[in-house]
């Protein structure tokens, strides 16, 4: 499978950028996650949670075709989310797996570099894109961002671990 960059197509007549059949546009980080302080305080853990459960969904649909293109097995796929990620300019990834998952280091998010300090954690499309990938590597998973840099971390860490009970998928 050839790297996110190299398959990445701008077609000026059109104004967009194509994976394939996925479309990508660029945005800045901090008119994004600014969306997001512009809602009133009480909104903004909803407008999180949908943001997650977005990138879940779509971001899960960009994971599958990863996976259909030559990364089935649960380790392939996680490299290939490991060197995509920076790719899209979601900061540099670091995955270390084992039985019940796998735990998700990343320096440099654009998420938390876009909200600024924060008195909670911001990353929620990283949350939804390790939901998407957990699912597929070990069925039902729990997600939990453990440490934010827009907190005062070093860096986003992230929890994805197989909930008791279910069993790993056929990519698992």
């Amino acid at each position: 499978m050839s790297g996110f960059r190299a398959r990445l197509v701008f077609d000026p007549a059109r104004g967009e950028y194509r994976d394939g059949d996925i479309r990508y546009m660029m945005i800045r980080p901090d008119a994004l996650m600014g969306m997001i302080a512009e809602l009133p305080e009480h909104m903004r853990v909803h407008a999180m949670d949908a943001f997650a459960r977005s990138i879940r969904r779509f971001g899960g649909r960009s994971a599958r075709a990863y996976r259909d293109a030559g990364a089935a097995e649960a380790s392939a796929l996680l490299h290939v989310i490991e060197e995509t990620a920076p790719q899209l300019g979601w900061g540099r990834w670091r995955i270390a797996a084992d039985a019940d998952g796998f735990v998700v280091t990343v320096e440099n998010s654009p998420f938390a570099a876009g909200a600024g300090p924060s008195t909670h954690a911001v990353c929620a499309p990283i949350l939804g894109m390790l939901a998407a990938v957990g699912e597929m590597t070990h069925a039902a998973v729990s997600v939990a961002e453990t440490a934010c840099a827009a907190m005062g971390a070093p860096s986003c860490r992230f929890e994805v671990r197989r909930q008791k009970g279910s069993a790993a998928t056929p990519t698992g």
